[in-house]
């Protein structure tokens, strides 16, 4: 599947956004997380200094905690604040009032001078240990133990993600807006080009104006360059060949008159058949040459117009016997060609069924399948199945009483292959022949 420029760009920058906000999500999520543990491990060792500034001694100088401390939080049963201390190994056990119903021990085992930061069974302990000296100067080794419950850190927790999520895909929404109105605002030159270029196909335009950007001026100066070149070519050509049809003139012309007067009678009529070939081929390459064929830059042309100036002309010269002609066209038919290639393409089909016609000449026109079916038909003799073919060719004819160079069919051939399209010889209704050509809408 081949995506637009946009497209693609535009779910690169919606893949590298998702993997950029999703890792500062994770990130900031892990952020918050340790920065939660932080804060509760400082806040759990706090409540150890609060112990200890709390503790009294016994008659021995041995370390004793009141019933009741100054935090309300260690004085409420589950409050979700616990302490509880241990020493004199095993011997003394002390447990805040916020554990009543709580049977199970808080204080692990834990080297004086160490704290430990751990979680177990939806708590967060705090462990400290100590070492404290009685009025013998024996030092007594103790264990404190605060502990959290964990269940509103994890709230917390949750409805940060919660918030952190909708901020980033609020975020997210709002960048890939921006990105898309970027995209837009950025390969409006491409989306101008392209309007060119369409102009240009159209023959609505003759080659590409306007304001170029600096990175497709490169594209746009060869564009006009490949444009101007194949008119000058197309140009050169047909002068070319009109200079040579003009210079052999008046050469075929001498030669043609001493073959009038040489003696050798055979000699004379191949001369002047010879001469004959000449200018039937000077003629067709010199029609060939001028045709423009489909490019770049042809307008559509009205066909109705054409047809009338050609009938008219020819229903002129066609007198005797007079030949009518029939228009049957649809509104609005039009061919994008050139001007002069419509001209010498129905111009040859007319003055071919004029010349064979006995009183009529129709021409109808349907659309089918994108393609405009025209034909042009003739009350003559027709033409026999056989000969359809052959009278594409140059040089053709199919009926020697006619003049001619044979040639009309096989430029008008020659038109319609170079515009894409097909011609093809049938029975006409008015009897003759029907001579069809389907050109692309």
């Amino acid at each position: 599947m081949t995506f637009s420029i946009t497209r693609r760009l535009l779910v690169s920058h919606l893949l590298v956004l998702s993997a950029f906000l999703g890792l500062a999500g994770a990130a900031l999520d892990r952020a918050f997380r340790s920065s939660v543990e932080t804060a509760t491990r400082e806040e759990l060792q706090a409540h150890v200094y609060t112990l200890l500034s709390a503790a009294e001694t016994d008659t021995a100088g041995r370390m004793r905690l009141p019933t009741q401390l100054a935090t309300p939080a260690f004085n409420q049963p589950d409050s979700g604040l616990y302490a509880e201390v241990a020493g004199e190994s095993g011997r003394y056990r002390w447990r805040s009032a916020s554990l009543l119903g709580r049977d199970r021990p808080l204080v692990a085992p834990v080297n004086p001078g160490i704290t430990r930061f751990r979680v177990l069974d939806g708590l967060i302990l705090f462990d400290h240990g100590i070492l404290w000296e009685d009025d013998a100067g024996r030092p007594i080794p103790y264990v404190l133990t605060v502990a959290r419950d964990r269940e509103p850190l994890e709230r917390e927790q949750s409805a940060f993600r919660t918030t952190l999520w909708r901020w980033l895909g609020g975020v997210a929404l709002m960048l890939l807006a921006v990105s898309l109105a970027l995209l837009r605002w950025g390969l409006r030159p491409l989306h101008t080009m392209s309007d060119a270029v369409r102009r240009l196909e159209a023959g609505e335009s003759a080659r590409i104006d306007g304001p170029v950007p600096r990175e497709l001026r490169g594209l746009s100066n060869n564009l006009n360059a490949l444009i101007e070149l194949n008119q000058q070519r197309q140009n050169r050509v047909r002068n070319s060949l009109a200079d040579l049809a003009h210079s052999m003139k008046t050469p075929l012309a001498v030669l043609r008159s001493a073959a009038d007067r040489t003696d050798a009678g055979n000699l004379g009529r191949l001369i002047d058949e010879q001469i004959g070939r000449i200018d039937q081929i000077v003629s067709y390459q010199r029609q060939r040459a001028a045709v423009a064929g489909a490019s770049a830059g042809l307008q559509p042309i009205p066909l109705a117009p054409i047809l009338e100036r050609l009938c008219t002309s020819l229903a002129k010269v066609h007198q005797d016997p007079p030949v009518r002609c029939e228009i049957g066209l649809p509104a609005g038919v039009t061919l994008r060609a050139d001007e002069g290639d419509l001209f010498e393409l129905f111009g040859n089909l007319l003055e071919n069924a004029f010349r064979h016609a006995r009183r009529q000449v129709a021409i109808g026109c349907e659309r089918v399948d994108g393609h405009w079916v025209i034909d042009v038909d003739d009350d003559g003799d027709g033409i026999a199945p056989g000969d359809a073919t052959r009278l594409l060719r140059r040089g053709e004819r199919a009926d020697e009483r006619h003049p001619g160079e044979g040639i009309g069919l096989a430029v008008v051939n020659e038109i319609v292959r170079q515009y894409g399209g097909e011609i093809g010889i049938q029975e006409a209704d008015l009897g003759g022949a029907r001579l069809r050509v389907t050109l692309p809408v």
